[in-house]
């Protein structure tokens, strides 16, 4: 181990198996945990969900178990480390910015306007300050206790284990087949008392024939299954005669026919950065294993055209339509919504429509403010004359108490409905989701014009989180409130970014978006170096390693490309408690097989 400290010269060290148990049920057992809870939903939580109370199964116990697991591992690395002296608290500076990371998190929890969500994380999310203390503590944790072989070796195949556990189930769910719509499967996942809501019991993506696994979103699915499948390719190429290359040659195929399942783009085009860093880190090899690297390009592809062939060229589809969405501006005819006293005016790129809430009820104006002609049947409000007959609005009458014109504005990127509504004052304003009366319905911007559909609208999302980072310099809203902080009421935006205006945004689809804005950009700074620090240490070590000899090395180079795919999927997915305690877990990992080798070289 090198040099012993101070406080453990007269103890023999011993770094057993029983160090990493934690990390290995955190990484194996919480990801693959369905179970109901119902949550009472707080009221500044009520506009994401469907009522006074959240039907769970996906992360509340994941979370739970989480921190179950991370409070008593750490107790008994405490113990190890301060009683028994018989393991090392190992130096590295990544100590200060882990530290400045949680800082910057206890800051915006203190500062926060939702403090409770802070705390404990928002409905189905569940990430506040307890679980990133853990995020860190796992970091801290793998780090400090991994020290050989049989560890390291004991948590990828317990990775394994637990991804061909949710591959067999996403099969289920591929084919629909889904075996958490089955009997059994339901009996698995309900608490008895709650048995009665079996036949009613549906997810979102049940029947789709799209595998969502045990982590409720598909996206999520191909995040996780691109981490599993970095590492364990790089195992299943690189390792020799070793007993568990099969394993890991499984597990690489059955995490890419899973991360296909997903329909996850991130995921896909993950894979092909996979495939770029294969180039840059195995150049040396490829020449001496040439039949290894052969042997995975092959079963890959005839994974892939099989799977798609099977659903008539879907994937080659969403992958073609995926990069023109990031290439193609598609200017919207639609520019704006003008709400002033008793008028609403709705703005296109050649023409204006103006309406007036009047004694004699809606009248309709042109850009000129010329009167225009128009019908009432059954209602509805008609344009007759051009453009304007694109658009139609249908008058509705509240309890008498006020009145609502419900207007389907055509744009070029399809027809959008908006809510006006004539309060006592007769003044229009727009009708929130709460049923409240908005005249700000226009939020600030940055970017992504004529993109807002990029990526499935994450244009229009990043273009309004961006300029919420002035507010989140130093700390940010607090762990988890992002989408207590978004402008959902930017229903102009929202003509632009969605086909449906009632869509209301609950993550920014972005990792790094999510860090700045939840707990500041500070903290942000902190994660980046840290990660940075982690992937430019395992640059320096392998990009010139000519031969891996053992497990360790093989395993310390997948990790560093497992922790690369994951900050590439970062840009189009936000962090889940289901899927980042893996990557957290693997980049400490990371960590201590890069110290350990540098211990080696030094010796």
């Amino acid at each position: 181990m090198g040099k012993k400290n101070k406080s453990s010269s007269s103890k023999k060290l011993k770094y057993d198996l029983a160090l990493v148990v934690p990390l290995i049920l955190v990484i194996s057992i919480v990801p693959l945990i369905v179970y109901l809870k119902i949550v009472p939903v707080d009221d500044v939580m009520l506009l994401f969900t469907n009522g006074k109370e959240n039907f769970d199964f996906f992360s509340y116990f994941k979370m739970q178990w989480l921190l179950i697991i991370t409070l008593l591992g750490s107790i008994y690395y405490a113990v190890r480390a301060f009683l028994s002296e018989n393991v090392l608290i190992r130096k590295t500076k990544s100590y200060y910015l882990m530290a400045a990371y949680l800082v910057f998190a206890l800051l915006s929890t203190l500062f926060a306007e939702y403090k409770s969500v802070a705390l404990t994380g928002f409905v189905d999310r569940y990430e506040g300050l307890f679980v990133l203390a853990a995020y860190i503590a796992l970091t801290f944790l793998a780090f400090n206790t991994i020290d050989n072989e049989r560890q390291l070796k004991s948590i990828l195949v317990a990775l394994g284990i637990s991804s061909i556990l949710m591959t067999i189930l996403g099969l289920t769910q591929f084919m629909d087949k889904d075996f958490f719509m089955t009997d059994f499967g339901k009996r698995l996942i309900l608490p008895g008392r709650y048995e009665h809501i079996a036949d009613e019991l549906n997810f979102t993506f049940a029947g789709s024939r799209t595998v969502y696994g045990t982590l409720y979103n598909i996206n999520y699915v191909g995040v996780y299954m691109s981490l599993v499948f970095a590492v364990n390719s790089t195992l299943a190429i690189l390792l020799k005669s070793d007993k568990y290359k099969l394993f890991f040659i499984l597990t690489s195929l059955a995490s890419f026919l899973m991360l296909l399942g997903s329909r996850s783009r991130a995921g896909m085009f993950s894979i092909a950065v996979y495939a770029l860093l294969a180039l840059i880190f195995f150049r040396t090899q490829i020449r001496t294993r040439w039949k290894s690297f052969l042997g995975i390009i092959v079963a890959l592809a005839l994974v892939f055209f099989g799977v798609n062939t099977a659903r008539d060229g879907y994937y080659t589809n969403i992958l073609k339509a995926g990069l023109n969405s990031l290439t193609t501006v598609h200017e919207a005819d639609f520019k704006d919504i003008v709400l002033e006293d008793n008028t609403a005016t709705i703005h296109f790129k050649d023409y204006s429509l103006k309406i007036a809430a009047e004694e004699s009820g809606f009248q309709f104006y042109d850009e000129n403010n010329n009167l225009l002609k128009t019908t009432f049947a059954d209602n509805v409000y008609k344009v007759a004359d051009e453009p304007y007959n694109k658009h139609t609005f249908t008058l509705k009458t509240m309890e008498k108490r006020y009145v609502i014109l419900d207007s389907t504005v055509a744009t070029n990127r399809g027809s959008r409905v908006i809510r006006f509504v004539v309060d006592n004052d007769t003044k229009i304003k727009v009708l929130g989701y709460r049923g409240e009366f908005l005249d700000d319905i226009k939020a600030p911007s940055f970017g992504f014009e004529g993109r807002e559909q990029m990526a499935s609208n994450r244009g229009y999302i990043w273009s309004r989180s961006i300029p919420m980072l002035k507010d989140t310099i130093l700390w940010g809203h607090g762990p988890d409130t992002y989408a207590l902080h978004f402008p959902n009421n930017d229903f102009v935006g929202k003509f632009l970014g969605f086909s449906n205006l009632n869509t209301v945004v609950d993550k920014p689809h972005n990792l790094y978006l999510q860090i700045a804005i939840n707990t500041g950009v500070t903290s942000l700074i902190a994660f980046l170096v840290l990660t940075g620090a982690y992937v430019i240490d395992g640059f320096k070590l392998f990009i010139n390693r000519k031969e891996y000899t053992g497990f360790i090395d093989v395993a310390g180079l997948g990790i560093l490309m497992s922790v690369i795919v994951y900050l590439f999927t970062g840009l189009t997915n936000d962090s889940i408690v289901s899927v980042a305690p893996v990557f957290w877990i693997l980049l400490g990992s990371g960590m201590a097989v890069n110290y350990k080798l540098r211990e080696e070289n030094q010796n």
